[in-house]
C-alpha cells in the first residue's frame, strides 16, 4: 500500500498550512483501510498502525526484536475504560494529560474483557499485555489527540512506536527518519521541528499501579515536580534535568 515516493504521501502540500482537524481525518481514513501512519507529537515522529496486518509491517520495519511490548495509543477516555486504577489515580492521570496537557505513558492493569482487545490476534495480544499490565500514550499535542477521538468514537484499536529503527533514537524531523521507516508509511504528516528536540527522549513512562517511574522521558522534571506539588509524590531525581 505504502507509496514509493514520500513526496507524495506527505501532508501538508506546498503551500498549505498545517490542519490538526483535516489532517487528523486522513489519518484515521489510512488507519481504517489498514495504512501506517507517521505523525508529529510533541515527543518527535511517532509510527502509527491500527490492523493486525500492518502493525506487524510497521515493527518489522522498525527492526524490533520479537516479544517486545507494544504500547496502545489512546484518548482518555479509552485509558479510562481499558485500564483498572482506584479512582484517585485516574483523577492523577484526568488532571495531568488533560487539565497540565501533558503526554504520558501509562502502565495499568487491565480489563481483559474489554472488547477493544478483541481487535488483536492472540499474538498481537501476547506483545501488548506486559506482567498483566497494559501500556498506553495518552496525551501527545492537538493533532494526536484528535486522532485519538476519532478512534475512539469508531472503537478502533491503535498502535503506535516511535518513528525510528529500533534503538536509534527519537526522530523530531521527517528528514531524520530512516528510509526504512519512510518506505513503509503510508502517509506522512510533517509539521517540521517537534517541540521537545532539546531533550531527546522518548515519553515518559509511569505505572499509575505500582506509582513507580519506568521511564524518565521528555519533561520529566515538569512531570515529577507537579505529582509532588498536588499530590504530595515524591518521585527519583532525573539526574540532569534537575529541579
Amino acid at each position: 500500500m505504502a507509496s514509493p515516493n514520500p513526496k507524495t504521501k506527505t501532508i501538508p502540500l506546498p503551500g498549505h498550512f498545517p490542519n490538526t482537524t483535516s489532517d487528523a481525518q486522513r489519518v484515521f481514513d489510512v488507519l481504517q483501510l489498514g495504512g501506517i501512519a507517521i505523525i508529529p507529537t510533541e515527543i518527535g515522529y511517532g509510527l502509527l498502525a491500527s490492523s493486525v496486518e500492518a502493525i506487524e509491517r510497521a515493527f518489522s520495519a522498525k527492526r524490533r526484536r520479537p516479544g517486545h511490548a507494544h504500547g496502545l495509543i489512546g484518548s482518555y477516555e479509552l485509558h479510562h475504560e481499558l485500564h483498572v486504577l482506584e479512582p484517585d489515580r485516574f483523577e492523577m492521570t484526568r488532571v495531568l494529560t488533560q487539565d497540565l496537557d501533558m503526554g504520558l505513558g501509562i502502565v495499568a492493569p487491565y480489563k481483559a474483557d474489554h472488547p477493544i482487545l478483541a481487535k488483536f490476534t492472540p499474538k498481537t495480544l501476547a506483545n501488548v499485555v506486559k506482567d498483566d499490565t497494559i501500556a498506553m500514550f495518552v496525551g501527545g499535542g492537538s493533532l494526536l489527540r484528535e486522532i485519538c477521538r476519532l478512534n475512539y468514537e469508531a472503537g478502533q484499536v491503535m498502535v503506535g512506536s516511535s518513528a525510528n529503527l529500533s534503538g536509534r533514537g527519537q526522530k523530531f524531523l521527517v528528514e531524520d527518519i530512516e528510509e526504512e521507516i519512510i518506505e513503509v508509511a503510508d502517509l506522512i504528516v510533517d509539521y517540521g521541528l517537534q517541540r521537545y528536540h532539546v531533550y531527546g527522549r522518548a515519553s515518559i513512562v509511569m505505572d499509575f499501579g505500582e506509582m513507580k517511574v519506568l521511564r524518565m522521558g521528555s519533561c520529566y522534571e515538569l512531570f515529577r515536580e507537579r505529582m509532588g506539588r498536588f499530590w504530595g509524590v515524591e518521585l527519583p531525581e532525573d539526574p540532569v534535568y534537575k529541579t
